[in-house]
Order: structure tokens, then C-alpha cells, then sequence
């Protein structure tokens, strides 16, 4: 335990000593490029000739935001939060492998300061771009659960991603992915335990992934123009991680032209024990003004075929709000970007109802929230 507390130390030492050197170049020049030269800091080690070990360098990402969201029933509620905070590395070793870890570290009560482990694996990666990755990573299904929160236009995921996706983002699996010519492919088999190390992985059951995606862009002559099937098979077990979903469809859509983009998903659940099947289905056009600032809209739309089974949002939870069978969002965001997703400010206005078999849990109201992104 000591021995673990001296390297938590170091790291947040280390962590500091990281951003305390951004505020000295944020002062000297322009952000963006201050970002930039503040990245060039986190390599600590490369050397291409070394056969043992290439390249170290920090990885992480520090996010903070406002909330601030009211139902005419249920009143107000408003908080700023350390949404996430995780700091570790990533290494090229012997020629071929990547060594990546990362620990999730809560600023909002840190009393313990280290949550968890979250990317910690090891990956090969052929010449032909296929990759292996062992160890603990995310389950990359439906349009926001495959979104890495370093990468989201919105200020979080959907609700359809919050109720078909799993509750917890990190289980320990393997996974094979990789594309060619224009099909994309992904398949991976995974505990379901969702614990925050590795200790917990032969305690639940286990769930496989599939996903099989063509692009279309050449076809119409355009940037990107991806269909992509998720499929998620879970075995059912009470020490899951997981949401109850036996298993689980989500048809992807992203095009992507010039400014203009159009994602959308479409969702299916068959779920088990006392949990509904789920329909559900996301659109969200974005517009990029410039380089830096760019415009959103997302409507998410989400029925249970039984009872009060879908969950409401983060803030719309600590609000008051309960479960409903029936919802839908309406969000309206504007990004600015001043190094691309790794420094970002996102604002987004947002409007939800929620239908209930059991009257208080409706809900009818709206929210703004406000916040950066900083990843490295």
C-alpha cells in the first residue's frame, strides 16, 4: 500500500509540474500554439534506434465543467465539476508493441485521490494495420459509446449511449480490429465485470463484440460516408458491469462532407431478467463555421417496451429526475476549438422530457452546461 501511495505521489506530482508549465506558455503566446509546444513536453523519451523501448510519453485528459439545469416541478440544480481526470502513459516498446495506462484520479473528493485503472493494455499492430489489444479498454458500440470523450461534439454522451451502451466504459478482453480497403472491423471478447482493476475479471460473465462497417465515400465522392453494424451478445450474470442487455443492434451512420456532417444511430435491446427491451435512435448534424468553431444540434429519442426502464441524464438525475418508459432530448451546442479536440471549449443547451408510468418520475426541463476539454 505505501509503496502504491509514494508512485500516486510522484504521478500527481508529475501531473502538476505538467500543467503548472502550460500556464507559463498560455502567457507567452497564442493558446493553440502554447498548447502545442506544451505537448512537444510530454514526450520524455524517444529514441527510434533503441530496440528495447522507442518512445515515452505522457497521456491523460483533464475536463471541467458548469451545469446548471431546472425542471418546473422538481426545481433547480447547479454545480461545477471535475468531470475527468486521468493521467498515465504510453510507451513504444521492443519494436511493434504499445504499452498504454492510465488511472482515473477524482478532484471532486479526493479522499481517496485514485478511483481506477482505465486504458491499461498492451497492442500489436501488423503491417497491414490490424491490431490486437489485450487488456483492460473500452467496448466501442453505438455512435457515442465508440467516441472516445476526448473526441465527443457534445458536452456528453447521449441518452441512447447512456442506456444501450454499458454503465461502466473500461472491461478487461481482447480485441482485434482493423480496416481493409473500405470495410472497417472490430471483434472482441470481454469480462463483464467492469471492476476497477484487474482483480474482478473471473467474478461476472462475459459479453462478445462485433462490428462490421463499409465506406461508401468513394462511391459519392465525399469525405467520409461510413455504415457501420454493432453487435453485442452479454451473458447474463448478477456480478455484471454491464447493463442488463442480452443483446444488443445499433446501426451506425457518420457522413461527412467539407463543413457538413450528418451521424446518426439507430439501437435495438433485448434485455433480461427485470430489465425492458429498448428502441431508440440518434441524428446530429454539426457545421463547421471555421477551423475552430463549429455549430451542433442532437436529438436523441428513447421507449422502453415495459415499465420505467431508461435512465435520464447526469445532471437531470442529480436534479431529481427519476426513470421513464418514454424520452427524448433536444441539444443545441457550439464548439470552439483551439488545438483541435485536445483543447476545446464546449457550450450546449439542452431540452428533455420524459414520459413515466409512475407520475413522479416525469420529467419536463432544460439545461445548459459549459465546460473545456484538455487531452494530451
Amino acid at each position: 500500500m505505501k509503496h502504491k501511495q509514494q508512485i500516486l505521489t510522484r504521478t500527481v506530482i508529475l501531473a502538476g509540474s505538467f500543467f503548472c508549465s502550460s500556464v507559463t506558455l498560455l502567457a507567452q503566446t497564442s493558446i493553440g500554439d502554447s498548447y502545442a509546444k506544451l505537448l512537444e513536453k510530454g514526450t520524455l523519451y524517444e529514441n527510434p534506434d533503441n530496440n528495447l523501448v522507442q518512445s515515452v510519453v505522457l497521456s491523460g485528459r483533464l475536463q471541467g465543467e458548469y451545469a446548471y439545469f431546472d425542471d418546473e416541478n422538481l426545481g433547480s440544480h447547479d454545480e461545477f465539476e471535475w468531470r475527468r481526470f486521468r493521467f498515465g502513459f504510453k510507451s513504444s516498446i521492443w519494436k511493434g508493441l504499445t504499452l498504454h495506462s492510465e488511472m482515473d484520479l477524482d478532484l471532486n473528493n479526493m479522499d481517496p485521490l485514485y478511483s481506477r485503472l482505465t486504458d491499461t493494455y498492451v497492442s500489436w499492430t501488423s503491417e497491414n494495420g490490424t491490431k490486437i489489444k489485450v487488456g483492460r479498454q473500452s467496448a466501442p458500440f453505438t455512435l457515442n459509446g465508440a467516441t472516445s470523450s476526448k473526441k465527443l461534439h457534445t458536452m456528453e454522451r447521449s441518452k441512447l449511449a447512456e442506456n444501450v451502451w454499458f454503465r461502466r466504459e473500461y472491461f478487461s478482453g481482447v480485441r482485434l480490429s482493423g480496416s481493409k480497403d473500405n470495410w472497417d472491423y472490430v471483434a472482441g471478447f470481454y469480462s463483464s465485470d467492469g471492476g476497477t482493476e484487474f482483480d474482478e475479471v473471473f467474478d461476472a460473465g462475459t459479453f462478445v463484440l462485433l462490428s462490421l462497417g463499409y465506406n461508401f465515400k468513394e462511391k459519392y465522392g465525399v469525405d467520409n460516408a461510413l455504415m457501420r453494424l454493432d453487435f453485442v451478445s452479454n451473458e447474463e450474470d448478477p456480478n455484471n458491469g454491464t447493463h442488463d442487455h442480452e443483446t444488443i443492434f445499433s446501426l451506425v451512420g457518420k457522413y461527412d462532407n467539407g463543413p457538413r456532417h450528418l451521424w446518426a444511430d439507430l439501437s435495438f435491446t433485448q434485455g433480461y431478467g427485470a430489465q425492458s427491451d429498448l428502441f431508440g435512435f440518434q441524428i446530429m448534424p454539426f457545421y463547421d463555421l471555421s477551423e475552430q468553431s463549429q455549430i451542433i444540434f442532437n436529438y436523441t429519442y428513447l421507449e422502453a417496451d415495459d415499465g420505467d426502464a431508461l435512465r435520464l441524464g447526469r445532471y437531470e438525475r442529480r436534479n431529481g429526475g427519476g426513470r421513464g418508459s418514454k424520452s427524448s432530448e433536444y441539444y443545441f451546442g457550439y464548439n470552439h476549438f483551439f488545438h483541435g479536440h485536445k483543447l476545446k471549449w464546449q457550450t450546449g443547451i439542452q431540452y428533455s422530457d420524459a414520459e413515466a408510468t409512475v407520475p413522479a418520475n416525469e420529467y419536463d426541463g432544460w439545461g445548459v452546461t459549459s465546460g473545456f476539454r484538455i487531452s494530451w
